[in-house]
């Protein structure tokens, strides 16, 4: 195509009625992944009338297909990520084209981005440090308590084993010899952790005053250095410190090539994509960062890629984590009786038991999916989730390096608007399940892709659906003896009381 025209860019849907764009095109997305692969699930995706009660029957049907076939995986990855491209417009005040006809060469930059830089004045730590529950975890400490969670099943082992090798290496903290890219100021973005630890960071967050001030003082304290795009235009809104990913992607692309071009210094690319929001603007975000993912690894052959998983999606998980769930169904003691009592009266609704399927791949190995998706979270989260993991099993099958975690539960800002989600957030200990504080879970995070780009584990080489198996932080999720939705409302019953006791 000829060369782009000036003025603002953004990401929109295709045309249709307002309050149903957003399903029309996850819908279509979903279908044109799965469909070389399974027609009729195709077909059961296109006919469905009722997409926010059936989406979370369709992505899990979606991830056990491509558990099954390593083939499977990497193509419903390529087609879905097509058809997203295929299917949302880039708009400028003089085009207006389908995402996949975007060439950053073609594109005219009339107010390209000008660069913030903050050098750290702290001295890198000697060692990692991990604060949780107002103490502060350090060396035989923080063995000793990830030790603890992997006995409780609130992270899987190579999450455990991978925080080990950085305690072991202290001196990887800083990631010597990468840049890395964070795009987003989300609450587990690693911003914070890797300033500290001295890293070199190129933050992508949206202009805002407040944001900018904090991270501003952050990499100020630290012992890194911050790079950042500044927006021409007045402040404080459209202009200084930021750039908003949806609406400034090109100029983004050509941001970051000026800082990871091949012979700028040496250094090796990281991108990690961490920002989101609610609604359909939270998949229109995960595709404008996939152009800049794709950009980059396209540029850059020896980049690496960072993918983080939502803790409420659905994963591929191994038979030892099925296996450890049903040993937990079937050690309830007193509590059995009442809980199956439930699920009769509710017809499976309550205490629903975990992993009923199996599923054998290509190789021969036992796989089943772990469902952890939740209602307020709704179809437009999880399809932004699956874009940037179709992203990763891409890249992963390419032969590139990919850093794949699962985010723990958290503690976040926006747990008031959700009455009933935080009621369940306080009563689930007595579910075996851990919710973590913000810091404490970025911090672990963080630590996970240090050791991820540093050291690799040696058994990296696994089925593409189950690279978030590896090395997750679930919370206990996953080890449940029962589906998470399924004692869910036990749950925020359980958390309501307990709040209303206390008041009393």
């Amino acid at each position: 195509m000829g060369t782009m025209g000036q003025g603002r860019w953004d990401l929109v849907f295709p045309s249709g009625a307002p309050e149903r764009v957003g399903d029309m095109f996850a819908t279509a997305v979903v279908a044109d992944a799965v469909r070389a692969h399974d027609a009729d699930l195709a077909q059961s995706v296109e006919s469905c009338r009722d997409w926010d009660r059936r989406y979370r029957t369709i992505f899990r049907s979606m991830t056990a297909l491509g558990t099954c076939s390593p083939a499977h995986a990497a193509g419903i990855a390529a087609d879905g990520l097509t058809s997203a491209r295929g299917l949302l417009q880039f708009v400028t005040e003089y085009v207006v084209a389908p995402l996949d006809s975007f060439d950053v060469s073609a594109v005219q930059q009339p107010e390209p981005l000008d660069t913030g830089r903050i050098d750290g004045s702290a001295k890198p730590p000697a060692r990692l440090e991990v604060p949780y529950q107002g103490a502060i975890l350090a060396e035989e400490s923080l063995r000793s308590q990830l030790t603890d969670w992997r006995h409780r099943g609130i992270i899987e082992p190579g999450f455990a084993a991978a925080v080990e090798r950085v305690i072991d290496h202290p001196e990887w903290l800083s990631l010597p010899g990468f840049r890395v890219v964070v795009a987003g100021a989300g609450e587990l973005a690693p911003v914070r952790p890797l300033l500290r630890w001295g890293a070199d960071i190129l933050a992508i967050a949206r202009p805002g005053p407040a944001r900018w001030k904090e991270l501003e003082e952050l990499a100020r304290a630290g012992a890194g250095v911050l790079r950042y795009p500044i927006t021409p235009g007045p402040r404080p809104f459209s202009g200084g410190p930021g750039a908003d990913i949806t609406t400034q992607f090109p100029a983004l692309m050509h941001w970051l090539r000026g800082h990871l071009a091949p012979d700028a210094d040496g250094a090796r690319p990281v991108f990690g994509g961490y920002a989101n929001r609610f609604g359909p603007g939270g998949v229109r975000l995960a595709a404008a960062i996939d152009v800049l993912a794709e950009d980059l690894l396209d540029f850059r052959p020896d980049a690496a890629l960072a993918v983080l998983g939502s803790p409420t999606d659905c994963y591929a998980v191994p038979e030892s984590v099925v296996a450890d769930a049903h040993q937990r169904l079937h050690a309830r003691g007193a509590r059995r009786l009442g809980q199956d009592l439930l699920r009769l009266l509710t017809r499976s609704a309550l205490y629903q038991p975990n992993y009923g399927v199996r599923l054998t791949d290509e190789a021969g190995e036992l796989w089943s999916v772990a469902d952890a998706m939740m209602p307020a979270q709704g179809p437009n989260h999880v399809l932004a989730q699956r874009i940037q993991r179709w992203r990763g099993v891409l890249a992963h099958s390419s032969g590139r390096a990919v850093s794949c975690n699962v985010a723990p539960l958290i503690w976040t800002r926006n747990l008031a608007a959700q009455p009933r989600l935080a009621a369940a957030y306080r009563s689930a200990h007595r579910f075996g399940i851990e919710i973590f504080e913000a810091e404490t879970a970025r911090t672990l995070l963080a630590a996970k892709l240090v050791a991820d780009l540093t050291a690799p584990p040696e058994d990296a080489e696994v089925n593409p659906e189950g690279l978030f198996a590896l090395g997750a932080a679930h919370s206990g999720l996953w080890r449940q003896p029962f589906e998470p939705r399924s004692f869910l409302p036990v749950a925020a019953l359980s958390g309501r009381v307990r709040s209303l006791l206390r008041r009393t």
